[in-house]
């Protein structure tokens, strides 16, 4: 048997202790790979595990693989160092031009992967893209890559963090004065007999305080409802043990998320419960993570508008209005004019300054029912709802002026204009996909055009067709 290396050895084990190999797919894990495909326009992200013999994906999007061989791996090389590892074409990469992922029908070319550390000097694994076309990787996006691969390894640890509270909860019950979870024990109708010193920290009481009150008292009004059927289920035993999430009302007055799990207890030679144990433990930093985290999934990082994939489940949804309506709606497709000038001119960051003040301007310029996203590089698309043909020139128009206005970008100035190809639908049985292509090519129709204008195309009731303006 070959010895195996003693860090490699520790990085094993600090795998293992994860307990994360072979787990049912989680929404965290899902988000973040879905947040960098996104953010990368990459068709492929993973988050993968490097084992002793192969590498295994916690999540993954865009890649109908569960793993593959550690020989074949781009991550293996990613988890021997803490840094990230770049391959802008793998045909040419003499590490990997022979590997199937390369060779294969996946036709693997680019790769950007950032070890994921659980411990100085131990990288588990990685989160990373690819791509079947060759490609760079600027500096910049090697930061945001490392920054979302921080994110994803602090899931890691919450995760092993979570895991050994639940193993140890028997444990943390005997030495309840000490923990920083509130410990209640509970009569069935829910009066707390007992309530351990951790209230202090999570609700700004002090024990004695919260002797002969109920949860009830506390809980949010929205949350009410729910809690009040769970602690019903178990104050007529019909449930043994239950885990919930609500927020509770701190001592101050602002509201707390927490998780309360609960179990029945039976008095020594009593074969009916007697009362309820329950551990109640603040989960505000995440929620607030999990928010943070469902916000990047749909959400442009740069202008903080809807991304590719919000935009695309809004067009379904008001597509499915239209249909179910009758009613009409635009979409609006437009491309910044000049704007590559500008970023080539004065660097990327007055580029995304400007990106952001073209944002700022789109909202401005449409109503809150309206959708504003931006999808590219500086391709923003508008579902304008509840118009007619007026209305979309009327829109079109409107944007044209705004953006055609010179902007201010701190040293510099800016002017730019834009392109816009517009569809409008009555209604008539089409599909979002049908309808984005429709506008793509109105647009190219109104940059072939000239530029800084629009060109319209209309679909009837009687069949689809397009009628350019």
């Amino acid at each position: 048997m070959v010895p195996v290396h003693p860090r490699e050895a520790a990085r094993l084990a600090a795998l293992h202790d994860l307990d994360l190999l072979d787990s049912e797919p989680e929404e965290q894990f899902t988000a973040l790979c879905e947040t960098a495909r996104d953010l990368f326009q990459a068709p492929i992200a993973l988050v993968s595990l490097v084992g002793e013999t192969d590498q295994w994906f916690k999540a993954r999007c865009g890649l109908d693989l569960t793993g593959t061989a550690r020989g074949e791996s781009f991550c293996t090389h990613t988890v021997m160092s803490s840094d990230l590892l770049v391959v802008e074409d793998a045909q040419r990469d003499p590490r990997f031009c022979d590997s199937s992922l390369v060779t294969a029908e996946h036709g693997i070319r680019f790769y950007a992967g950032a070890p994921l550390e659980v411990a100085p000097g131990l990288q588990v694994g990685s989160l990373c893209v690819m791509d079947r076309v060759p490609r760079a990787f600027t500096d910049r996006q090697r930061g945001q890559l490392q920054n979302l691969a921080r994110i994803v390894t602090g899931q890691l640890r919450l995760h092993k963090t979570e895991r050994l509270l639940r193993e140890r909860e028997a444990s943390y019950r005997l030495l309840a004065d000490n923990t920083t979870d509130m410990v209640v024990r509970a009569d069935l109708d829910g009066t707390r007999r007992y309530v351990s010193p951790g209230c202090r920290a999570i609700l700004g009481y002090e024990p004695q305080a919260l002797i002969g009150t109920r949860p009830l008292d506390f809980v949010h009004p929205d949350d009410a409802d729910a809690f009040g059927v769970l602690l019903g289920q178990i104050a007529c035993s019909r449930i043994e043990t239950a885990t919930t999430q609500q927020r509770y009302r701190h001592r101050d007055g602002h509201w707390v998320w927490v998780e309360v799990t609960f179990g029945l207890y039976r008095n020594d030679g009593c074969s009916e419960p007697s009362g309820y144990v329950a551990s109640v433990r603040d989960i505000s930093k995440r929620k607030e993570a999990e928010a943070q985290l469902a916000h990047l999934a749909r959400h442009d990082p740069l202008t903080g508008l809807p991304n590719r994939m919000q935009f695309q489940e809004s067009l379904e949804r008001e597509v499915a209005r239209a249909r179910r309506n009758r009613t009409g709606f635009a979409l609006h497709c437009l491309d910044l004019d000049r704007f590559k000038a500008i970023n080539d001119t004065f660097g990327h960051l007055v580029g995304d300054r400007l990106l952001r003040a073209v944002a700022d301007r789109l909202r401005a310029a449409v109503r809150t029912e309206d959708t504003v996203a931006r999808i590219g590089g500086d391709e923003f698309v508008i579902i304008q709802t509840g118009t007619d043909r007026s209305g979309a020139v009327t829109m079109a128009e409107r944007l044209i002026a705004s953006l055609s206005s010179p902007f201010d970008l701190g040293e510099h100035q800016g002017q730019i204009g834009v392109s816009i190809g517009i569809v409008l639908t009555d209604g008539s049985a089409i599909h979002g996909e049908a309808l984005h292509s429709a506008a793509d090519s109105a647009l190219y129709e109104a940059k072939t055009a000239g530029r800084c204008t629009f060109r319209l195309s209309e679909t009837s009731t009687s069949k689809t067709r397009y009628r350019m303006a």
